[in-house]
């Protein structure tokens, strides 16, 4: 990863190099819902970027509005980190 790199950036990252565990992760929340459509990319997504805070020995959350584009190519805002 860059110095400074985006939730979205990790998480793609982190979908390429852990493929089984990561459909394993979508395939645990298939059923979850989130205004009343099945959002299990959301669920695992928000898991993984909150996880990221627990490491603040490693990375440091420099803000949380970042412009950045989803895996599937939205634009949205998420989290930006900086390693030291």
């Amino acid at each position: 990863m860059p110095t400074i790199f985006s939730s979205h950036e990790l998480i793609l990252r982190l979908a390429q190099q852990n493929q089984p565990q990561y459909i394993e992760a979508l395939y645990s929340y298939r059923s979850t819902l989130h205004r009343g459509t099945p959002a299990p990319f959301m669920i695992v997504h928000g898991i993984l970027a909150q996880h990221l805070k627990e490491y603040s020995h490693i990375v440091e959350q420099i803000r949380t509005d970042a412009s950045s584009q989803d895996i599937f190519g939205q634009a949205s805002e998420c989290s930006e980190w900086r390693k030291p």
